[in-house]
């Protein structure tokens, strides 16, 4: 995961991540891409440790 990586694309049921994205503008398309059970997410620092860590 890079270091700059502020945003999560998550499904509606928050069980899978469909990305990981450095600016909210960038999410926010690419959840609309996924479709309409997609959304935005900001990653605290601790969820990004979280996924540093498994990487």
């Amino acid at each position: 995961m890079e270091a700059n990586t502020a945003y999560a694309v998550l499904n509606c049921s928050v069980t899978q991540i469909l990305g990981l994205y450095a600016t909210e503008e960038e999410a926010t398309t690419a959840a609309r891409e996924f479709g309409n059970c997609s959304f935005a997410h900001q990653l605290t620092d601790t969820e990004r440790a979280a996924l540093a860590a498994q990487h």
